[in-house]
């Protein structure tokens, strides 16, 4: 089986897994799906279907590639972002994985922090990876609760995932967005909005992610 195939399977598990968890109104009395739903989760899966037909050329490309060095990765990370300092990074292989990663936290006076996290797609494990997120950023998902809400959406030009959950003197946000093709980018803010969050990724400098 091919690693694609193979990813193709193991998103569909989650995706079923999803569903289960997320009952709608319109639920059968047995706590069967509602019609809505159904249909909802099988319009999602052709475009997760279509999204994976589509990639196939872009990932047999970034299997072939070679990932960054852990200095054109460090070379990345800003020693500032949005008024707050770096105060820790961390960069390199992710041995068990085989995928390339940085990582770096940024924080200031305010009790606001920023965790960046930048993983390279180049080669067979990180491909496979991008992949996945390729198939989930596809989907129409929007959701709302009291506390928050989380949709997919495009920033920049970048599909992307975007969260944000708020409480009575807290909040904290999310982005994973899918850059030039081939690296994923997450940034989880600590006492920052959804829309803080994303100038903060606005400002990032993706030139060396090419």
């Amino acid at each position: 089986m091919s690693l694609k195939h193979f990813s193709i399977l193991i998103f569909i598990g989650l995706l079923m897994l999803s569903c289960g968890g997320n009952r709608s109104s319109d639920e059968g009395k047995d706590g069967s799906p509602g019609l809505s739903e159904a249909v909802g989760g099988f319009r999602n899966l052709n475009k997760a279907a279509k999204a994976a037909e589509d990639w196939e050329k872009k990932q047999s490309d970034l299997q072939s590639k070679t990932p960054l060095t852990n200095d054109e990765m460090k070379a990345v990370l800003p020693e500032s972002l949005a008024g707050m300092k770096r105060t820790r990074f961390s960069v390199g292989d992710a041995s068990m994985m085989g995928l390339v990663t940085a990582q770096a936290t940024y924080s200031d006076d305010q009790n606001r922090s920023v965790e960046l996290s930048i993983m390279d797609g180049a080669g067979e494990a990180g491909s496979g990876v991008i992949a996945i997120y390729v198939m989930s950023l596809s989907m129409d998902m929007e959701e709302e609760t009291e506390s928050g809400f989380s949709k997919n959406t495009t920033i920049n030009g970048s599909r992307a995932s975007i969260k944000e959950q708020r409480g009575d003197d807290w909040v904290n946000s999310e982005i994973g967005a899918l850059v030039s093709d081939r690296y994923l980018v997450t940034l989880n803010g600590s006492g920052l909005t959804y829309k803080e969050l994303e100038d903060v990724f606005k400002e990032l400098n993706f030139i060396g992610l090419k």
